[in-house]
């Protein structure tokens, strides 16, 4: 199938042996002055504490606000508090995962949505590439549901989609997410805090229009269903 006549690109059933063409991913981590969002989109407070258990057992972490008041554990009894409070003058706090050297941000921001943030500045080479999509797998295979990669606050549009129960793994080559774009904007519009390489540099009027809407925006999760492939 050829992308230019479909909007869906091809996805693969071969996890790590196909598409690890490392000159066909850097692009996904070039500085743009933007971070990378890792998302489980169609989350349930169950998700979130099989993804605190799986983090506090097996990765290195700290969890808190101020460097005098960490713990090396997810409090997940404060979590559900910050999920339920109405108020905004509880604390919030986050947890931050060290992948041996990559660092990764957790955010408790909304229940049905589970995120994660990384600096694609760390990301230079396949191995550290490695790191984080084995890091991703780790949390798909934990909850058995699709988990992505995307630019930041751009949950619509995945670069790189994950889900190793249903042997899939699809990284898009910047020809790829060009097309996608291009095909895509005609039909679709729930982007939300755009903040692309790929909008900036082929659509930069798409961008500054949707940046402006955007800003005094209410955070809301994005259901797997409005993405765009």
């Amino acid at each position: 199938m050829d992308i230019d006549y479909c909007l869906y690109p091809i996805v693969t059933t071969h996890l790590r042996a196909t598409l690890r063409n490392w000159n066909n991913i850097e692009w996904i981590f070039e500085k743009d002055g933007a971070l990378r969002d890792i998302y489980v989109q169609n989350a349930t407070i169950a998700d979130w504490e099989k993804v605190v258990d799986l983090l506090n057992s097996e990765y290195k972490l700290t969890f808190g606000v101020y460097e005098d008041n960490l713990t090396d554990k997810i409090d997940f009894g404060y979590v559900k508090t910050m999920f339920a409070d109405e108020t905004g003058e509880l604390e919030t706090k986050s947890a931050t995962i060290d992948l041996s050297g990559i660092v990764v941000k957790c955010f408790f921001f909304l229940e049905n949505q589970i995120e994660f943030d990384i600096n694609p500045t760390e990301i230079k080479t396949e191995s550290e590439f490695n790191k984080i999509t084995d890091f991703m797998k780790s949390i798909s295979s934990k909850l058995e549901k699709q988990i992505t990669l995307c630019g930041e606050n751009q949950p619509e549009f995945p670069l790189i989609k994950i889900d190793p129960k249903n042997g899939i793994e699809k990284i898009l080559t910047e020809k790829e997410a060009e097309n996608l774009w291009k095909k895509s904007d005609q039909n679709f519009s729930g982007f939300t805090k755009l903040k692309s390489k790929i909008i900036m540099k082929y659509f930069p009027k798409i961008f500054e229009n949707k940046i402006m809407e955007s800003a005094n925006s209410e955070y809301k999760s994005t259901p797997k269903e409005k993405n765009v492939w």
